[in-house]
């Protein structure tokens, strides 16, 4: 049986709200300014899961979510020290407003991963240590997730000082414990990470001491006591609550360097080209070629559709307010020169593309960082064993070799999804890009809006058997 279009839109869209309690990473700021929706952050392929849990405390996708083990064109440059804000969303592109259901209690860590390539070392397995972590506030009576609900989903940290040069993972990890009852045991891990490089005054050579290190998955086990805490049995206990996994390292760096930086190190995988015309979290657009006669024009107005093409492929949960910028400023106004016979272009060569592509900070304002002032363990130029690939064992110390290469392997080992209750299956949409325009065409959406927020979604559901 199928049904028609209008319908499964609004059956998908009953179903998804089903699931709109739940909450992901999308957006990252450093040093309080924003990144971009999505810029940075491995995020699930598929929409309809990424506010989802992980389930299964041997399951790889709890080292950095469903996806997570496959890298992003972009990474983030970050100053040892930074403060880094995390935003959370119960829906991905704030179509709706919320971070997390009030009911969801529960902690809240931070945790980093030192790796010599960005795009080919696995986010699955050791290296994993704790930098932050936040379980029952006893002076305002919050449990951490709740107090990020109370901060509109924004939480914010300052890394250590004392990190080594090098490429990061950095990993958000929520634990809900309002299914964790006396008849069953269920707490809700959800997990997301970003790509980091790190520059400090701490030379690369440094090395993160293995026995701060857990391997993800690995790090949670089911007998742990933070995982079988019961929120509405618990009150009065809550000062005792511990928080799941290791103990949090947090390195600092020797007086009077925490502000320089090693110059001999620099990024290399992961910059935003300069080219870059528009961004759409790890995607962006570049100048279409110069043409001086009509075939070159309409074949540089095919090369912007075939850009645009791409950005809506492959844009994230996070949304595709990049690409609508880029069909609009860029891809239209060509179409249009060619159609009038404006044969040498193209238009505005060059010129970034202004329209506000980044979504308004929640709020109005960034928090200040959780954890400011803390101190941890001064580090010294070695000792120990390097954590991530390329490790050795012993007291020396260990250099770590900085990747300088550029490209994404098509090879990257992924993990596949775990099944998930079903209770929490909502039906998935295909997503797909608008119709290729061509000499004298535009795009048209394949459907209306699902909601008065969603302007124009490129999104066709899949018809019901």
């Amino acid at each position: 049986m199928r049904f028609p279009v209008a319908f499964t839109v609004g059956l998908a869209t009953a179903f998804a709200s089903l699931a709109s309690a739940h909450t992901c990473f999308t957006t990252l700021f450093i040093n309080d300014v924003n990144q971009g929706d999505g810029t940075c952050v491995r995020m699930p392929k598929d929409g309809s899961l990424s506010t989802h849990p992980i389930y299964g405390y041997d399951n790889p996708d709890l080292a950095c979510g469903r996806d997570g083990n496959i890298p992003v064109a972009f990474t983030c440059p970050a100053p040892a020290g930074a403060k880094l804000t995390f935003e959370f969303r119960m829906w991905a592109d704030l179509s709706q407003p919320g971070a997390i259901d009030a009911g969801h209690k529960g902690p809240i860590a931070v945790y980093l991963k030192r790796v010599s390539n960005i795009t080919i070392d696995s986010a699955v397995g050791p290296g994993w240590f704790k930098i932050y972590e936040e379980g029952f506030d006893t002076a305002t009576n919050m449990w951490a997730v709740t107090k990020l609900n109370a901060s509109q989903g924004l939480l914010s940290i300052n890394l250590p000082s004392g990190l080594p040069t090098s490429y990061y993972l950095i990993r958000t990890e929520m634990i809900a414990l309002h299914n964790v009852t006396s008849n069953a045991v269920s707490p809700q891990p959800y997990v997301g990470c970003a790509q980091l490089f790190i520059q400090s005054s701490v030379p690369p050579e440094t090395a993160i001491p293995s026995e701060k290190t857990v391997s993800i998955p690995g790090h949670l086990s089911p007998s742990d006591p933070g995982l079988n805490f019961n929120v509405y049995r618990g009150e009065g206990k809550e000062s005792s609550y511990r928080v799941p996994g290791p103990a949090v390292y947090f390195p600092t760096a020797p007086p009077g360097n925490n502000k320089a930086q090693n110059p001999t190190i620099q990024q290399t995988d992961g910059l935003i080209p300069d080219n870059c015309l528009v961004k759409n979290a790890n995607w962006c657009g570049v100048e279409v070629p110069r043409y001086t006669n009509q075939a070159g024009c309409w074949a540089s107005a095919e090369n912007c559709w075939n850009q645009l093409e791409v950005c809506y492929k492959t844009a994230p949960p996070s949304g595709n307010k990049g690409c609508r910028v880029w069909e609009e400023q860029k891809c239209k106004v060509l179409q249009q020169a060619c159609s009038s016979g404006q044969w040498q272009g193209p238009p505005n060569e060059g010129q970034k593309l202004t329209a506000v592509v980044d979504s308004p900070i929640p709020g109005g304002k960034l928090p200040d960082p959780v954890n400011a002032g803390q101190q941890g363990e001064v580090v010294s130029g070695g000792g120990g064993s390097s954590s991530g690939s390329g490790n050795t064992g012993g007291g020396q110390a260990t250099t770590f070799i900085v990747s300088t290469t550029s490209a994404v392997p098509t090879s990257v080992v992924t993990s596949s999804p775990t099944p998930i209750p079903n209770d929490e299956v909502a039906p998935t949409p295909t997503v797909s890009p608008p119709p290729r325009g061509g000499k004298g065409k535009g795009y048209r959406p394949h459907c209306k809006s699902t909601r008065k927020q969603q302007q124009r979604r490129w999104v066709v559901y899949e018809p019901m058997a």
